[in-house]
């Protein structure tokens, strides 16, 4: 682009109005001005074409200016120096804590052309400079033109309200002196130098007084409650915020040097050059500027730093959100797999009950006649393997139908079922114990080594030596015992039942209250000692 051609502008606002007015103000300037009515039609533009600066509004449906700012960041950081907001919210602190952090130029809505001016010249510089149109010297102003104005203007009113942060109404002052450049008022509250204000002079209350921007360059404390106020206005105005902005001195004095209708410039003042070429103050104020780019970088790295947090923070917060959901989603499993987990424990509990209900005397506890029969056939079968013997024994509770006769059947049930406790106490852990049928009882010995009789004898010995006491009364009680041991002849379940069954038959013949094994003779029964 080359030096003679306008600079060129993109305005950005999503109010045709806002438009219309925005691009008349910038063709004033002699600037070219590019539209967009929406922030993603903004963004198209943007790749092909090159712009000076872009004007943005803040508020807009589809995005909003720091959504709009973001995305250029991203995009586009060569322009995050070159926007400039156009706001109309006063209210919302969000708004300009985002504006002043990253200290970024903005325009208030209503605008007027010297704010928008001045505001491209600190985005654009010396181009906006060049590329205004230039206009006719103001002609000199002469002592009888300026005591005529001044006659006028002195019966004039003045109506000032400040830029940023108004309070209440606009103050209304009658003027006391007046120029092309500024005025002077007296004003019943205090005014502080450097404050930027809207001025409309002559102010008659009617809707069409123009406003014009001010600058306060002086202040003075006349008596009390009473502050005489001079404001510069126009292009006065904005040379008295270079130099304000340049000079602290003049903060410090309250007093800034401009022309103003009852003070003119000096000859020979400390503004003039001194020969070098610069002036303290132009020094000064490069030195500052330097300083305040250098600030200005630390501040957006530390700026960026803390949008970088922030996205990391949302990113976790959104992990955490994401995994606060898995949680509830793995409570809701393991939830669902402990009830599975109770209804299948309670379904094994159920089946272990029927399982022992299927397999076991539900009077005396011990294995039902099936059940006996089973564990007997498991046995042989392995003393066939490993070669060794079974031992059988069949009991039988003497006399017990006189239990039922003299006692009661509930009497006989607590009879069956304490002999039935003193067997199992009697016989080895891995030895089988079965209610074979009435008062009848099978038990299986693993392993014998030996005649089973001596077992036979502990269990008689055991089920004999004390009454069954129950609700009727103590019972005495006594068992025979039939004993039979496996060998080749011997060696399915049947015949060696019918051993055992035998050899009973001749223990109740020869007196009960005894044991007969299978293999001993008839008549060779020994009665119990």
């Amino acid at each position: 682009m080359t030096g003679s051609e306008p600079p060129k502008i993109l305005v950005v606002d999503d109010d045709e109005l806002a438009l219309v007015v925005m691009r008349k103000l910038l063709e004033a300037e002699n600037c070219a001005a590019d539209v967009s009515s929406s922030p993603q039609d903004a963004l198209t533009k943007l790749p092909g074409t090159r712009y000076d600066a872009i004007l943005c509004d803040m508020w807009m449906g589809e995005m909003n200016g720091k959504e709009f700012y973001q995305q250029l960041k991203k995009d586009f950081p060569d322009y995050l120096r070159r926007i400039i907001f156009v706001t109309g919210d006063l209210a919302s602190e969000s708004t300009w804590e985002f504006i002043d952090e990253r200290h970024l130029p903005y325009i208030l809505k209503p605008f007027s052309r010297p704010e928008l001016r001045r505001r491209l010249q600190e985005v654009i510089g010396d181009r906006l400079a060049v590329a205004a149109p230039q206009t006719a010297a103001a002609p000199p102003w002469d002592g009888v033109e300026r005591r005529q104005s001044r006659r006028f203007t002195v019966r004039g009113k003045v109506r000032v309200r400040r830029k940023k942060w108004a309070v209440g109404q606009p103050d209304v002052f009658a003027v006391s002196n007046a120029c092309r450049e500024g005025l002077f008022f007296v004003a019943s509250r205090e005014y502080r130098v450097g404050t930027e204000v809207w001025v409309a002079f002559p102010f008659t209350g009617r809707d069409d007084d123009i406003e014009q921007e001010g600058f306060v360059v002086r202040v003075e404390l006349l008596t009390e409650g009473r502050w005489g106020v001079a404001i510069a206005m126009g292009e006065a105005a904005e040379t008295a915020r270079l130099k304000f902005e340049c000079s602290q001195e003049d903060a410090r004095r309250r007093n800034i040097l401009v022309r103003t209708a009852d003070q003119s410039p000096k000859p020979g003042s400390a503004s003039e050059a001194d020969g070098s070429g610069t002036t303290p103050a132009e020094e000064e104020a490069r030195r500052l500027g330097e300083e305040l780019e250098q600030l200005k970088a630390t501040h957006d790295r530390v700026i960026d730093q803390r949008d970088s947090m922030a996205e990391q923070e949302a990113a976790l917060r959104s992990q955490l959100a994401e995994l606060s959901t898995a949680k509830s989603a793995m409570t809701e499993v393991v939830d669902a797999l402990k009830t599975q987990m109770e209804d299948a424990q309670k379904k094994m509990a159920e089946g272990e009950e029927y399982r022992f209900q299927a397999t076991h005397d539900s009077l005396t506890g011990v294995a039902n006649r099936a059940a006996i029969m089973d564990a007997l056939k498991r046995e042989l079968l392995r003393a066939q393997r490993e070669g060794t013997a079974v031992g059988v024994l069949l009991a039988d509770l003497d006399h017990f139908k006189n239990v039922n006769d003299v006692y009661g059947h509930l009497a006989g049930d607590a009879v069956l079922r304490e002999v039935a406790q003193r067997i199992n106490a009697a016989v080895r852990t891995y030895d089988a114990v079965g209610r074979y049928g009435g008062e009848e009882f099978l038990v299986v010995l693993s392993g014998v080594e030996d005649e089973p009789v001596r077992h036979a004898e502990r269990i008689r010995a055991l089920v004999s030596a004390e009454p069954v006491v129950t609700a009727e009364g103590s019972i005495p009680v006594t068992l025979s015992l039939g004993a039979a041991i496996s060998s080749d002849d011997l060696i399915e379940p049947e015949a060696i039942l019918r051993a055992a069954d035998a050899a009973l038959y001749r223990a109740k013949r020869a007196g009960r209250n005894r044991v007969v094994a299978a293999s001993a003779p008839a008549g060779a029964e020994d009665p119990p000692a």
